[in-house]
């Protein structure tokens, strides 16, 4: 079950701006200073370690909606991950006890935010 949830989560990031992805990540590369192999970390759901990683996650998930810097977007999420698995029964339940596990996520700081939304969406 924990590998097909962080499957589900990988393909919700990688839909988070359908073709606008790639450059998404690019710019939050650039913006934060991060190098491919550092950003390559969250294609694989690794939880990020180093502040750069952590902000580069911080950076993508802002740019998806899915946090504003301060706490976990469950709605966004949600609405993310309903219109990329609106087929799948299965999905949208994991999805679901994804968000629910993860609903009420805070942190003042964006970058730790983004590395406790990551490891909570892994179930750790």
């Amino acid at each position: 079950m924990k590998c097909f949830c962080v499957s589900i989560i990988l393909a919700i990031i990688a839909s988070g701006f359908c073709g606008g992805m790639d450059d998404m990540k690019r710019k939050c590369m650039e913006q934060e200073g991060a190098s491919q192999a550092e950003a390559d970390a969250m294609n694989q759901l690794q939880i990020p370690e180093t502040r750069t990683q952590k902000c580069y996650y911080a950076c993508v998930f802002e740019k998806m909606g899915t946090s504003d810097g301060q706490r976990f977007d469950t709605e966004r999420f949600l609405e993310i991950a309903e219109n990329h698995f609106k087929n799948d029964q299965n999905a949208l339940n994991a999805v679901r006890a994804i968000a629910n596990r993860c609903d009420g996520t805070e942190n003042d700081d964006r970058c730790e935010l983004a590395a406790d939304i990551a490891a909570c969406m892994k179930g750790e």
